[in-house]
């Protein structure tokens, strides 16, 4: 139970970078966000993929920057951020409460903190959030049409029926 507790207010203080390019040095902290139940449908982008080119310097080589520097898409972190600070308001707060509570089940996979850049542990790459049965949709902040209507989506929904009540998945199954 301790363990429990202290795990999830672990998982509360971290800041929201999340996630990071899927080749960079600090990938680490997508599989701090991925590993639990918690939070692993914060941000549409994860599960993150593995790492196509082995490594940070082996991607540079190729000249894949996308894929190691989160400001080679400098217009894409705001979205990230917003995001993840309504996530928080309408989810994530009241999710927490609940799994201190003992009213949702905290799921976590040591695994996934196991992971190196170019493998996921399972035998196929992870698209799920653990816990959840939400599919990772990077359209979401991709494309900002979307991402205008979902995020007003929940928000009004915040506004109208405040945080969410039960378990919920924060991110449409709809592609």
């Amino acid at each position: 139970m301790i363990l429990r507790h202290s795990l999830l207010l672990f998982c509360t203080f971290q800041c929201g970078f999340a996630p990071v390019p899927r080749c960079s040095p600090f990938f680490i902290i997508n599989k701090l966000m991925e590993w639990n139940s918690y939070t692993s449908d914060m941000n549409p982008y994860l599960p993150v993929p593995p790492c196509e080119h082995g490594g940070t310097f082996q991607a540079i080589m190729k000249g894949d920057y996308k894929s190691v520097f989160i400001l080679d898409s400098p217009d894409i972190v705001p979205r990230h951020n917003l995001h993840e600070l309504v996530w928080y308001m309408k989810t994530g707060y009241a999710r927490l409460r609940r799994m201190l509570k003992d009213r949702e089940p905290f799921d976590f996979d040591f695994n996934i903190m196991r992971e190196g850049f170019s493998d996921h542990y399972t035998p196929k790459v992870r698209t799920k959030h653990l816990g959840y049965n939400s599919k990772r949709r990077p359209e979401l902040l991709d494309d900002r049409d979307i991402f205008v209507n979902h995020l007003g989506d929940k928000l009004k929904e915040y506004y109208l029926h405040g945080t969410d009540k039960v378990a919920t998945n924060f991110l449409p199954e709809d592609a």
